[in-house]
């Protein structure tokens, strides 16, 4: 029988799939397995093609890109160990609910474990952290070939943004020659997609959850990781106006408003065992991936509710309280609506409880800041205070994230931080990514080493104007000594803080990014004016000592537990 179609006709209608399902931008890592689809996608205009050379970085700017836009991004690799270092920001986006579209270029079967190069088992190597993943015929000769070819990459794409939106791989065989040539026109491929509606609840279901929380006169809401969602933190404003709810909401949930609780670590490591009974919800509330601060899952879990409610558009298991009862799939801010149109139960002050206690630490809060030496919480301070309006704040692990959760959150700013799975090895990459979707200030607060494991964030030349870094260098990071651990951890401390000798000058100049340094207070301000004001991507490196450091964050937790003794 005679061939039908060219053997990559299947490759040449990969991008007339991808875009009408919404993707718009994919990124090309080079290699020679994946040449002919880094040429069906060069040729394919209405496309924008992003050429990346570090795979683990390519994967994680992609993820930035889809992160803000909230829209399917692409990612292309060549076959062998590149295919692997696409697994990390995989991972990230599975955990964080992005839709990352991960094609990798692979040997044929046949040549599988036969020492053939850059040929590794590849098929499903994603399989624990992705939705779901595929694999193509490896030519698209035969009618029934190109129909599974292309109804494949159809489906893919439509799992990758149905609810809940995940990655996908994509395993794409190439037979040589590597560079042959395209067919000239695509198939007019048939695309298959499926609806996008939202879970709604009955009117019974809902009249009976109304009956459940008018029950309640304690009740708590945490709101976690999240898009910002205008109405919903508008709605959490009203919420938190009503005499029995009180609102929790990190900055990572880009919830925020007068009444709502926004510094959960230093909230609750300053209550003491009277104060953690009487703040005992009996209705919790839960919305979001999660949330960063340890203290809130301690005392929930020690002081659980009776019933633990969590709102999301798809099945999540995740009993992260230890006390979850319910799972509501629904829209969150149309089911908090209805809740919040009912009478409240006036007869209990719990939200004045958050209230006062709020307000007794914001004033410690701001007198120890104004007060303090020269210490990476006030440089956070000063950083977050300078950051322009309308900007968008990325929030490195370990440091950053937590000492962020410190200050209250600014509603004319976006925050994200890679908290899927909460590593240091993509954060600069996903907010230079972040940076190149919105076109808006966009600011990476990390510490040194997570910005020199993931320097290759500066190594392409897509880096916008506004993307402005600040690394603060405490030499070799202070995590361990900040959070709690056990008197073990002597012995083996320095396998866990690492000092350098990278000169974080040398690297951004490497990259062609502009340098600044401060080490001193009183130049801090200059600094960031001028981080601020400079037209083009800007590093700031801030050094501290880690000695004041650990000092300053210890004096500020043994403070606010005075307000309680």
């Amino acid at each position: 029988m005679a061939d039908i179609y060219h053997s990559r006709q299947g490759v040449r209608d990969i991008p007339d799939i991808c875009l009408q399902h919404g993707i718009t931008r994919v990124i090309l890592c080079p290699g020679s397995r994946n040449a002919s689809l880094i040429l069906s996608f060069a040729r394919y205009s209405s496309i924008e093609c992003l050429s990346i050379t570090d795979e683990r970085s390519a994967g994680y700017f992609a993820l930035g890109i889809a992160q803000y836009s909230q829209e399917p991004v692409a990612v292309v690799c060549t076959s062998g160990t590149a295919a692997l270092n696409l697994a990390p920001s995989m991972a990230e986006a599975f955990y964080q609910h992005i839709p990352l579209v991960v094609f990798t270029a692979d040997r044929p079967r046949e040549w599988i474990d036969q020492a053939d190069g850059q040929t590794i088992r590849q098929y499903k190597i994603f399989n624990n952290y992705c939705k779901a993943s595929f694999e193509v015929p490896v030519k698209t000769t035969d009618s029934d070939d190109l129909w599974f070819f292309n109804r494949t990459i159809s489906q893919a794409i439509d799992t990758a943004v149905q609810s809940p939106a995940g990655p996908v791989h994509i395993n794409v065989p190439q037979r040589e020659p590597l560079y042959g040539s395209l067919p000239d026109h695509n198939s007019n491929p048939r695309i298959i997609r499926s609806t996008r509606s939202l879970p709604v609840l009955s009117s019974k279901e809902i009249a009976s959850f109304k009956t459940r929380w008018k029950k309640f006169g304690k009740k708590l809401i945490v709101f976690g990781v999240q898009h910002k969602i205008e109405t919903l933190n508008s709605l959490a404003g009203q919420l938190a106006k009503r005499p029995d709810t009180a609102i929790i909401a990190e900055n990572l949930s880009n919830i925020s408003g007068p009444e709502i609780i926004y510094a959960l670590e230093p909230f609750f490591a300053s209550l003491n065992e009277d104060e953690r009974k009487e703040f005992r919800p009996e209705l919790l509330i839960t919305v979001g991936v999660s949330i960063v601060s340890k203290r809130i899952k301690q005392f929930l879990r020690a002081y659980q509710p009776k019933e633990h409610w969590h709102i999301s558009t798809f099945d999540d298991y995740a009993d992260t309280f230890k006390c979850l009862t319910t799972i509501i799939k629904a829209e969150p801010a149309g089911f908090l609506n209805e809740l919040n149109d009912t009478t409240p139960v006036k007869t209990f002050v719990y939200a004045n409880l958050f209230r006062e206690k709020k307000k007794v630490l914001a004033l410690l809060h701001n007198n120890y800041i104004s007060n303090a030496g020269f210490c990476d919480m006030k440089v956070m301070a000063e950083v977050l205070a300078a950051t322009p309006e309308d900007g968008v704040v990325h929030l490195a692990n370990s440091t950053p994230v937590r000492y962020a959760q410190l200050f209250q959150t600014r509603q004319d700013i976006i925050y994200y931080a890679n908290r899927g799975t909460s590593g240091i090895d993509g954060c600069v990459s996903t907010a230079a990514g972040s940076a190149f979707a919105s076109e808006r200030p966009t600011l990476i607060i990390t510490g040194d080493l997570a910005f020199i494991y993931d320097s290759n964030a500066l190594w392409n030349n897509f880096l916008k104007p506004d993307l402005k870094v600040v690394v603060i260098n405490n030499n070799g990071g202070s995590i361990f000594s900040l959070i709690e651990s056990g008197s073990e951890i002597e012995e083996i401390r320095h396998f866990f803080e690492t000092p350098h000798r990278v000169s974080i000058r040398s690297l951004a100049e490497a990259y062609g990014v502009r340098f600044i340094h401060c080490d001193d207070i009183a130049d801090l301000k200059n600094c960031l004016t001028e981080l601020f004001q400079a037209i083009g991507p800007v590093l700031l490196e801030i050094r501290t000592d880690q000695e004041q450091n650990i000092k300053a964050y210890k004096e500020y937790f043994h403070e606010l537990k005075q307000t309680s003794a």
